[in-house]
């Protein structure tokens, strides 16, 4: 909970992950970078960086001081992503995940993944799992790498996503993963030709390769590809969410180009999780960039389709909670957009995930399967 003002708010964070990056899970030198990216990210995004062991591998005490401690946040919805071709135990599986839920009970909301990589036959069996782990959610992205592709026109992946919302998991995450890339603003800007010049994220030299100093893993023989920037065709997302009403599908707010995004927002079962802009809600050089991005969802989806999340480890919670609660327009947007009042505040903050994911009164309700048992 967080209290300000004599205003009371239900903080769920949509968007954390538990991952293990460190150097003896890593694959190969793709994983290698892939977790040097996520360290450079958290150094730019949190404002004050934690140790390097903090960020490569979340553990329990982590989660307890910064997310449930000092980040405010009473319930935490964990977003799986395997990446089996850079980590040896994979990034970060639902199995690991339902094991810190067991440990801490009633702070965690699961979610499963569809790997595109995978296709139909790694769908087999997941509302299965769905009823096993008793998860809520399920996250996956049309194009995990450069070389797999789901396409969401499947017909198998509609069947695939009714029955695990009649098993209990009815929220879909597209495209909410970790993400090292720059401002959403600034990929806009980007894709729209308006380039601004800035700083090349630094490499790993090739004499890093293929791994680690000291390292006795072995190294794939695959080809070493980069992680697949977000994104999905959108004619297929109407398709798919329009064949599944009852389904609500959560999108990462730099997913899309804004115009793309809030277009999408006459469709009702779609929602926004702020990830991936609320990092930047009090910087100085990205206040007014920040402001029209907020201004615009509100517009669009209303406070009542947006979901707070802080993408933990990358930044922790306890800022953003603090800074949201508080948030008011610059003055030159004022005449724009409306301020949010505490309805609002409460709504995005954790109200709408609680309605989405089952969260009664501050606790999780019974799943699907204990209701029907």
């Amino acid at each position: 909970m967080y209290v300000v003002d004599g205003e009371t708010y239900l903080v769920v964070d949509a968007q954390v992950h538990a991952w293990d990056a460190s150097p003896h899970n890593q694959a190969g030198p793709a994983g290698e970078l892939f977790a040097a990216d996520l360290l450079r990210r958290h150094r730019e995004l949190d404002g004050s960086a934690v140790p390097l062991p903090e960020v490569e591998r979340v553990t329990e005490d982590g989660l307890s001081r910064d997310v449930f401690g000092g980040g405010y946040v009473d319930h935490a919805v964990l977003q799986p992503v395997v990446l089996g071709e850079l980590f040896v135990l994979g990034f970060s599986p639902v199995a690991w995940h339902a094991e810190l839920a067991a440990r801490m009970p009633g702070k965690f909301v699961l979610s499963g993944e569809l790997d595109p990589d995978a296709g139909q036959p790694g769908a087999r069996g997941i509302a299965a799992k769905v009823r096993r782990w008793d998860m809520r959610g399920l996250t996956f992205c049309e194009s995990r790498r450069p070389g797999g592709r789901m396409e969401l026109r499947e017909t198998w992946l509609r069947r695939a996503l009714a029955r695990c919302a009649a098993s209990g998991a009815g929220v879909v995450h597209l495209g909410v993963a970790p993400s090292a890339g720059p401002a959403p603003w600034r990929r806009w800007r980007a894709a729209a030709g308006q380039r601004r010049p800035g700083r090349t994220p630094p490499r790993l030299p090739s004499w890093a390769e293929p791994v680690r100093s000291g390292s006795a893993l072995p190294v794939r023989t695959r080809p070493v590809q980069r992680v697949a920037s977000a994104g999905f065709d959108l004619a297929q997302f109407r398709e798919l969410a329009t064949a599944l009403p009852r389904t609500s599908f959560v999108l990462g707010a730099g997913c899309l180009p804004a115009d793309d995004l809030c277009r999408l927002a006459r469709l009702p079962n779609v929602h926004v999780v702020l990830t991936d802009i609320l990092p930047w809600i009090s910087a100085t050089d990205a206040r007014a960039d920040f402001g029209r991005a907020l201004g615009e969802l509100l517009i669009a989806y209303g406070p009542e389709r947006l979901l707070f999340g802080s993408g933990y480890p990358l930044v922790r919670p306890g800022r953003l909670v603090a800074q949201f609660a508080s948030y008011r327009f610059p003055d030159e947007l004022r005449g724009r957009y409306r301020d949010l009042d505490a309805d609002a505040r409460r709504a995005i903050l954790g109200g709408n995930a609680a309605r989405l994911y089952g969260i009664e009164g501050g606790r999780m309700a019974p799943s699907v399967s204990a209701r029907r048992g």
